[in-house]
């Protein structure tokens, strides 16, 4: 197919996806719709060389390098101290999905598809590109696409449960909720928070006029670079997409890297798509007797994960002090991340009261939990997991 006509395509799914996802508030993911086309396209009209012939998947390994580096960018290490609690339930949710799926889902499914759907449960899409290159690599070209399927299906699990929860926590707190005074001094804490200097930043600040978006690009490409280095020196045995994570939170720190790099560069519409194409390649060599076949062993996978991650986030904000109805949102914040973590937070808080000081109390106790929890599970905790059991595949 000609280039031009298969980018048109993409980025028309893409929109029309995005559309979709708004107006169903996140429960139908542009990913999930997008999944839906292209499948079809692939049984019907659409070549297998769709996705080369876009030209994408020349530059999406070093696309998907330069998202890693970028969302290092965006990670706050203040935030996590502060939310420690978030950060302690939403990792030890995501191993358990991960962990809970390869070992007890294996006693019902084939091995395969256990390992394959751990990590992707505990995060996204990253984990599901480790998973499809470990898949690829032993010629399982079923397991490939049974990690895209993994993938697109779980929001329409997570979303409906995170919203349950959190409209039941919004209750218990505007149930406590008696003055604005708990809130105005978390306002002040958070301010004050905030506006703290990053404490390891060493390198000075590339002057506005010289921080053009090939500079920043260029940054994250050689931080990129240097992860890719350090991942070949171990011959593969730490990913360099971990790596790529690690160095962009770090350089980071140090002021190399520029906060939010991607969007001041103003790349993320074609970086960030990039990614849903390489996890969408594999569908090229899907049937609909294979996509059929997926089906039981996706539903049991999917039970599986879900019941370990929340039994665990239970049992775990017990001990910390959280409410059940919280964690488990932020167990399950894991199998749809941002921006979904931000919106059902929001909508639970307008669920159940029309004030405005009361939403913004409700929204300021949820949201910041809510966002963090989805960092750590699809950012961070999910590419580490894949990174380990991919290499049991």
């Amino acid at each position: 197919m000609n280039a031009i006509y298969a980018f048109t395509i993409i980025f028309i799914v893409y929109a029309v996806g995005d559309s979709i996802a708004t107006k169903t508030k996140g429960i139908i993911s542009m990913m999930l719709f997008a999944f839906v086309v292209f499948l079809i396209g692939f049984w019907t009209v659409l070549p297998d060389t769709f996705f080369e012939d876009s030209g994408f998947l020349l530059i999406s390994g070093a696309l998907v390098g330069l998202l890693m580096v970028h969302i290092g960018t965006t990670i706050n290490i203040v935030d996590f101290f502060k939310q420690w609690k978030t950060v302690i339930i939403a990792f030890l949710a995501c191993a358990a999905t991960a962990f809970g799926t390869v070992f007890i889902g294996q006693l019902f499914v084939e091995r395969g598809y256990a390992l394959v759907a751990g990590p992707i449960s505990s995060g996204a899409i990253v984990a599901t590109l480790i998973m499809q290159e470990a898949a690829e690599a032993i010629g399982r070209t079923d397991l490939v696409v049974f990690a895209t399927i993994k993938l697109v299906s779980q929001n329409l699990i997570g979303i409906p449960i995170a919203s349950l929860a959190l409209k039941s926590e919004a209750k218990r707190l505007l149930a406590n909720y008696s003055s604005n005074s708990e809130l105005t001094e978390e306002a002040n804490i958070d301010s004050k928070t905030e506006n703290k200097s990053r404490s390891l930043k060493f390198i000075p600040s590339i002057p506005d006029k010289y921080l053009s978006n090939n500079m920043i690009v260029a940054k994250l490409a050689i931080v990129m670079s240097l992860s890719t280095w350090i991942s070949n020196l171990t011959n593969g045995s730490l990913n360099s997409l971990v790596v790529c994570l690690i160095l962009g939170i770090l350089f980071t720190e140090i002021g190399f890297l520029e906060k939010n790099s991607i969007n001041k560069a103003n790349g993320a519409v074609f970086v960030m798509a990039a990614a849903p194409i390489a996890a969408f390649q594999g569908l090229r060599n899907a049937t609909p007797n294979m996509f059929l076949e997926q089906m039981t062993p996706l539903v049991i996978v999917t039970l599986v994960g879900v019941v370990c991650l929340v039994v665990v986030a239970v049992v775990v904000g017990k001990l910390l002090n959280v409410s059940w109805q919280m964690s488990i949102a932020l167990g399950v914040s894991c199998l749809f991340g941002f921006p979904s973590t931000l919106i059902v937070a929001s909508e639970a808080a307008r669920s159940v009261t029309d004030n405005s000081e009361e939403i913004k109390y409700l929204e300021g106790k949820m949201q910041p939990s809510m966002i963090i929890a989805g960092v750590v599970s699809v950012s961070i905790s999910s590419v580490i997991f894949a990174s380990i059991v991919a290499s049991w595949l």
